[in-house]
């Protein structure tokens, strides 16, 4: 038997196993599926983390303790999007106020629930560019990414990719940014959808899970630039009106959100010489906007230092939007581009996000499906191969959206986040139960005061002895142990706009210990003690964040 004739039997065999496994398309996604809960699982336990505790480096305490407070109808000043907090709100009624305690379910449910949705999700955008062959190629490199790409950088930096960053892209935090992710992925799929003529419920569809996603962190917005353009190439006009019409409910919400917590629209604000002139627009876009071209610059410098190959990097997207056009799928090619584009112009040139701090990536994750959708893309420029692929890279057909699904969407995403933000009383003084620390970083943290934390102090001669029960925090913890001389306490409030009260925790920490009980030897005549429980990823007492704070306990008065 000839050599040719070997190669074409095989060829034949490979293609008839093809063709079986792309008229299996559940078995094969329910095997990419587990494969990826078992590389998570695997990341999870091998890299440094403290109980339920993986690196967060975000805003996940304010996150978790603004739901809490929503559990309780107050609304703190609502520094961060609405959708997150109020989904935290029904765990942290079960759990507590705390992130820590919340960290089993919302790690079971980003890892259980929302990984594979979005690993179902990305496929089905792949099919739509490339049939379910190249969803099953882009799905199985979603799944493989994270891991392969760890020996690509350089080794000084791979902590910071698989400890810092990996936990957060797989999710193993309670921050909204793999919520984020899945739901812009999501909003993708049913604009892909909605690009097929008569699909106006996927079109509606679309718009309200990018108005979830923005409401979850309002720079996932950006992600519409993607849909407008793909129904601009597309000339789906009535799908391009009802796309940003069903955007509008998340933004009312949204703007809702800020007044009742903040006092104004934070992107809406008015400086007074302006209101006099009336000849701008009343934008106030710069601290969205900041498009420093000697930071990108810097970023990728940093790209070459500690990537394998930054050239790769940059121009494999290009790469991949050339092959989608060539498949003549200039709408989907619009949507990745815009998407893609978006997020690099706003979020890659602005000086907070830092590959060397290793917040570039964590800001860029919302779009890096589009990315891996591009570089999935890549083999179809092959000259050749798409022909002798054929039927095999057409698009599948997908199932029709149904009104009832649509109209549970927009209560879920639009109408209980409203009614919620609605009954809400504003947080007041003089004993709010959520106070805010500034840290030595400057920067604020909203910190519930956890009830659950039993601080007694008694008198031990001249001393004061302190002592304390607390919850199981499902990690290792510290306390740090605070005080203040002052008898009117140690918390002093502000309102901002005359209507939020900022109630900031003001006191002198004395002592960071992990026993239970310490003795002060010199307190100062009615001095109020506090105790903060902090953690961290690494278990460190010298880092972290104090997470809790428990009840004031005051000193007594010594005996005569």
């Amino acid at each position: 038997m000839s050599v040719a004739s070997v190669a074409v039997t095989a060829a034949q065999g490979a293609g008839r196993t093809l063709d079986r496994l792309l008229e299996r398309p559940r078995a094969v996604l329910g095997a990419l599926a587990a494969a990826q809960l078992a590389g998570t699982l695997a990341l999870a336990l091998s890299v440094t983390h403290n109980g339920w505790v993986w690196f967060q480096g975000g805003d996940q305490i304010v996150n978790t303790t603004t739901g809490w407070l929503v559990t309780q109808r107050l609304l703190p000043p609502t520094e961060v999007g609405y959708l997150w907090p109020l989904a935290q709100a029904p765990i942290t009624w079960m759990t507590g106020p705390t992130f820590v305690q919340a960290l089993p379910v919302l790690v079971c449910l980003n890892v259980l629930v929302l990984g594979p949705l979005a690993l179902l999700c990305l496929y089905g955008v792949a099919s739509a560019i490339g049939g379910r062959l190249l969803g099953y190629w882009a799905a199985l490199l979603w799944v493989v990414a994270p891991y392969a790409s760890i020996p690509l950088f350089v080794d000084r930096y791979r902590e910071r990719w698989s400890e810092h960053f990996l936990p957060q892209a797989l999710g193993l935090t309670a921050m909204p940014d793999f919520p984020s992710l899945v739901l812009v992925l999501a909003a993708a799929l049913f604009c892909c959808r909605s690009l097929v003529p008569g699909r106006l419920p996927e079109a509606v569809l679309a718009g309200l899970l990018a108005g979830a996603a923005g409401g979850l962190k309002p720079a996932n917005y950006l992600f519409c630039f993607g849909p407008v353009l793909a129904y601009l190439a597309a000339r789906r006009w009535r799908e391009g009106l009802l796309f940003g019409a069903s955007l509008l409910p998340s933004l009312l919400v949204l703007a809702l959100w800020k007044e009742r917590g903040l006092g104004y629209v934070p992107a809406l604000t008015l400086e007074q010489a302006r209101l006099a002139a009336g000849a701008e627009l009343p934008f106030n876009l710069d601290q969205y906007l900041e498009l420093d071209l000697d930071h990108w610059r810097a970023q990728m410098n940093y790209l070459r230092e500690f990537f394998w190959s930054a050239r790769l990097a940059q121009w494999a997207p290009f790469a991949g939007l050339l092959a989608v056009l060539r498949l003549r799928r200039g709408a989907l090619a619009a949507l990745l581009a815009g998407w893609l584009g978006a997020f690099l112009l706003v979020k890659g040139f602005s000086p907070r996000a830092d590959i060397q701090a290793n917040t570039f990536w964590r800001l860029l994750l919302p779009a890096w499906p589009a990315y891996l959708l591009l570089v999935a893309s890549i083999p179809l420029l092959a000259p050749t191969l798409p022909r002798l692929l054929g039927p095999r890279i057409a698009a599948p057909p997908g199932g029709r959206v149904r009104w009832r699904w649509v109209a549970l969407a927009a209560a879920v995403t639009a109408a209980l986040p409203a009614a919620a933000t609605a009954v809400t009383a504003k947080l007041r003084p003089p004993s709010p139960p959520a106070l805010v620390q500034e840290t030595a970083t400057e920067t604020t943290i909203l910190t519930p005061v956890d009830e659950g934390i039993r601080l007694r102090a008694g008198r031990e001669g001249g001393a004061v002895r302190l002592s304390w029960s607390d919850p199981d925090w499902r990690a290792e913890v510290f306390y740090r142990v605070y005080r203040t001389p002052s008898p009117a306490g140690d918390v002093e409030c502000h309102t901002r706009a005359n209507v939020a009260w900022d109630c900031y925790f003001k006191s002198e920490l004395v002592a960071t210990t992990r026993e239970r009980a310490y003795i002060d030897p010199a307190p100062p005549p009615g001095a109020v003690y506090r105790l903060g429980v902090g953690t961290n990823w690494a278990n460190d007492p010298d880092e972290g964040d104090v997470f809790a704070l428990s009840p004031p306990a005051r000193a007594p008065a010594p005996a005569p």
